[in-house]
């Protein structure tokens, strides 16, 4: 096909990547951003309940951590899952029976009768939770503009401090007086409203016409604000095997063909450190304070409310910066001064009460400097449409094996007196992912289209 009539007739991958940004984008993104609240606000709302889960059923640090990290076991096994499923089936259905599982078990959670009771229920609801964030990533990188591509998917992650604070004030207000079961009968709510939302979104036009849908993928590209008006409008030769059906197997392969078998193993790498730090922070900060820097319950309310409203200004920072630092840059910013905060964190334990504003100032440098991270929005750009579901899936899958494995490592090192370690923990981990930066995973993407990555 020669320049000229490409020009005339242009791919619908094309059409997303001019698009000018409007009101039509307001409902997606609604959609995906309130996933990332409810998945903060879930998160959030075990960690704060857990230390009343210990007491009342008189469980170790160990069981803690356990039960903290039962639903991460979920997700790291639904977001390979429903990754795939994604991939053959579209991302809007995936959006919505992903939330609809989660309501329902968030709810079931609050009538748990024992800890094993507690941990099937989570477990059961985080293999719903885990294709929320690497699916609306996905999908965002898929129907975004590519000058505000890096802007629109970062916005997402503005939603998960604003979560993790309405956990905080729920928990403030439900726990000293009707316990901690009732946080999980409010958590349905915002699981039925982003619900309702994501049944209002369409389909990705990207991920139709790589099945050969033309008709469907204009329709949707018209609902995002194309001026296309027909099939005839779109070059349909662009999309290579269109329609073709792949297995699990051949779906793999393409993670690991020469152009992406670095980037596979660099995002899983990467992810893996990620979520280990974030996951394990945040299931166990309201019990540090409260264990070992002696807060009451109350006290570590309000100082989580405190450290997630910098996370605010964190995940603000990234989102109007996204468009203008690589990524790289970014990454290893962040993890710089990750590795910083954990260190100071760790030195300032055992000075005693005078340290305890110290330290919680030093946790606020590290929420910043962890929101600001770009990593889930640069892999999400790494992959090529009919695998990016899976792709963001399987890294986010090798992820939630590190969320779920650090909460017990580190309730594990707190029950043995050896919560410093916790935070040497954190910083060799932010180490390591700066060196997956520098030696692995090199790919550029911040203002690149998908094609000129090599994942369109």
């Amino acid at each position: 096909m020669t320049v000229e009539a490409r020009a005339v007739k242009p791919a619908i991958g094309d059409v997303i990547d001019e698009l000018p940004f409007s009101p039509k984008y307001y409902i997606a993104l609604a959609a995906t951003m309130l996933a990332f609240m409810f998945d903060a606000f879930d998160t959030q709302i075990m960690a704060l309940a857990l230390p009343s889960v210990l007491g009342e059923w008189n469980l170790s640090p160990l069981v803690g951590g356990i039960i903290g990290s039962a639903a991460l076991w979920g997700m790291a096994v639904g977001a390979l899952t429903f990754g795939f499923v994604s991939d053959i089936y579209g991302r809007r259905i995936v959006m919505v029976i992903t939330v609809l599982g989660i309501g329902v078990f968030t709810g079931l959670s609050a009538f748990s009768t024992s800890f094993e009771m507690l941990i099937a229920f989570r477990f059961i609801s985080g293999i719903f939770m885990g294709a929320l964030i690497p699916i609306d990533l996905a999908y965002i990188a898929e129907i975004a503009p590519k000058r505000r591509r890096g802007l629109l998917m970062a916005s997402l992650g503005l939603t998960w401090p604003i979560g993790t604070i309405l956990a905080a004030l729920c928990a403030g207000a439900i726990i000293p007086t009707v316990g901690w079961r009732w946080l999980f009968v409010v958590g349905i709510i915002p699981a039925f409203i982003a619900l309702y939302i994501r049944s209002k979104v369409p389909e990705s036009p990207r991920w139709l016409a790589k099945k050969g849908r033309y008709a469907e993928a204009v329709v949707a590209a018209q609902r995002l604000g194309a001026t296309i008006t027909s099939v005839d409008d779109i070059d349909k030769s662009a999309e290579s095997n269109a329609g073709e059906k792949r297995s699990p197997l051949s779906s793999f392969k393409i993670l690991f063909k020469p152009l992406y078998a670095q980037r596979t193993l660099g995002a899983s790498i990467a992810f893996f450190l990620y979520q280990a730090a974030t996951y394990g922070w945040s299931v166990w900060v309201p019990s540090i304070l409260v264990m070992v820097l002696g807060y009451p319950i109350q006290s570590a309310i309000g100082a989580v409310i405190l450290i997630y409203t910098v996370s605010i200004g964190g995940r603000l920072f990234f989102t109007l910066t996204a468009d203008r630092l690589p990524r790289r840059l970014a990454f290893i910013m962040a993890y710089s001064l990750m590795a910083i905060a954990a260190m100071t964190m760790s030195s300032l334990l055992g000075l005693g009460p005078e340290s305890v504003w110290i330290f919680l100032l030093v946790m606020l440098v590290y929420q910043f400097a962890l929101d600001t991270n770009p990593l889930q929005v640069w892999v999400a750009e790494l992959f090529p449409t009919e695998v990016r579901g899976l792709a963001t899936s399987f890294a986010s899958t090798v992820g939630r094996v590190g969320a779920a494995t650090a909460p017990i490592v580190f309730g594990a090192l707190m029950g043995a007196g050896l919560t410093n370690w916790v935070f040497y923990v954190i910083a060799g981990m932010s180490v390591a992912s700066i060196l997956v930066a520098v030696f692995i995973l090199k790919t550029e993407t911040a203002g690149r289209s998908l094609a000129d990555v090599g994942a369109v």
